[in-house]
């Protein structure tokens, strides 16, 4: 028995196996066909709107001061006095006093030029009074001289006659040459005090100029600022000794404060305009010289805003960089303004007017001339002209119209004719 059931087993488990077999087969699903759909594509998208548009150019500078002055004394001497406000940082008010040299050698030299020019200005009188005196004199002299002559002529003639004698004669033309001699001396005493003048006179100009000199050394013993700002490098005390090589401080002109900044070479071109093609005015970069620019300080939580000119440009364009320095003239600086030379700033430079153009963001570009616009759900090429770049986004022109609908955001499966979802 247990042999025949060994023998039976396996063939009933093999025969149950091919039934189940059979079983599954045929209570197996059958799959269908199915048509396959198109697929959609999810997109971010903008409306379009065609304006006259002027962006913004932003960029970071450094205020600089246009005029300062390196103060040093004119005159050379021991400082004896320092004024109330001198001190690092300090707001000086044109004229107001900084130190002060001692100034006793400098007015000894005033009243030594004082004398001398008194010395020289009695000589000039009195040789102005000999040459008078000595003119009155040569006039009489002369009436002598032209009375001495005619007698002469007289005895001469008389002499012929016999009716003078011969000494009478010469008494005559000794009295004539002595009258003659007596001219002359004149004449040449007036031409040595006349010379003589001319000196004193030429002593005087020396002497005045001596005077001038002392009185404004005088003068700039006291040193004082030129003109309002702000005191930098306070470096004066009461006693030391200075000369004219002493740099005792600098004063920073408040009304002559600039911005210095740097414009790319895109930006730059971008700001002249048409200006290099129009050669006839003379004047190349006149879309740029004169336009107003925002500046904005930034201190901890604060922000301070300010208005400033563009004034010149720099002297070269920058060989690594293509750059060019720009310099702005801050506008309405005064006393009481923080700012400082060494601030960093922001500057904001209005562009050119760019007219019937769209902006877009940079991502909806496709190779730098195709954008994409959504007609009835699907995606149309468009060919545009970029104009400018501005930060992250891009003025164009193209044959499309206002209001239409573009994808902002481009993906490497964009083409015409896809079918598109919007977000």
């Amino acid at each position: 028995m247990k042999q025949i059931f060994k023998i039976i087993f396996p063939i009933f488990i093999f025969l149950v196996g091919i039934a189940g077999f059979f079983v599954l087969k045929a209570t197996v699903p059958k799959s269908l066909p199915q048509t396959a759909k198109e697929k959609v594509w999810l997109v971010a998208t903008k409306r379009l709107k065609v304006l006259d548009i002027r962006p913004e150019i932003f960029e970071f500078g450094t205020v600089v001061c246009a005029n300062e002055a390196d103060l040093r004394p004119l005159v050379s001497g021991r400082i004896i006095d320092i004024g109330a406000n001198y001190s690092e940082g300090a707001v000086i008010k044109a004229g107001e006093s900084l130190f002060v040299i001692d100034p006793f050698d400098y007015q000894i030299q005033v009243e030594d030029s004082q004398a001398r020019l008194a010395e020289v200005l009695a000589k000039i009188k009195g040789a102005t009074l000999d040459i008078k005196s000595e003119k009155h004199l040569l006039s009489i002299s002369k009436s002598q001289f032209t009375l001495r002559k005619r007698d002469f002529e007289r005895r001469k003639n008389l002499g012929k006659k016999g009716s003078s004698s011969k000494k009478a004669t010469d008494d005559a033309e000794i009295s004539f040459n002595e009258a003659s001699r007596a001219v002359t001396a004149y004449q040449q005493s007036i031409l040595r005090l006349r010379t003589s003048l001319a000196e004193e006179k030429s002593k005087e100009l020396l002497v005045r100029s001596a005077l001038k000199r002392a009185k404004r050394d005088l003068l700039e013993t006291k040193l004082v600022a030129p003109f309002d700002g702000f005191l930098a490098q306070a470096g004066a005390s009461v006693g030391q000794y200075v000369d004219s090589t002493s740099q005792l401080s600098r004063l920073i002109d408040v009304s002559r404060l600039e911005v210095r900044f740097r414009l790319t070479e895109r930006d730059f071109s971008s700001l002249l305009g048409d200006a290099m093609i129009d050669k006839k005015r003379g004047n190349h970069f006149n879309e740029l010289l004169g336009k107003t620019v925002r500046i904005r300080w930034e201190v901890g939580s604060q922000n301070f805003n300010y208005n400033a000119i563009i004034d010149r440009i720099g002297a070269k364009i920058e060989p690594t960089s293509g750059g060019v320095n720009i310099y702005a003239r801050l506008l309405g600086i005064d006393l009481d303004t923080p700012l400082r030379p060494g601030a960093f700033v922001e500057v904001t430079i209005p562009d050119r007017l760019y007219k019937k153009v769209v902006r877009v963001p940079e991502t909806a570009i496709v190779g730098g001339k195709i954008m994409y616009i959504v007609n009835d759900g699907f995606l149309v090429a468009k060919k545009i002209d970029i104009i400018r770049r501005t930060g992250d986004s891009i003025l164009v022109r193209g044959d499309f119209l206002d209001g239409e609908v573009i994808v902002t955001q481009t993906f490497p499966e964009i083409g015409s004719g896809l079918r598109i979802e919007t977000q």
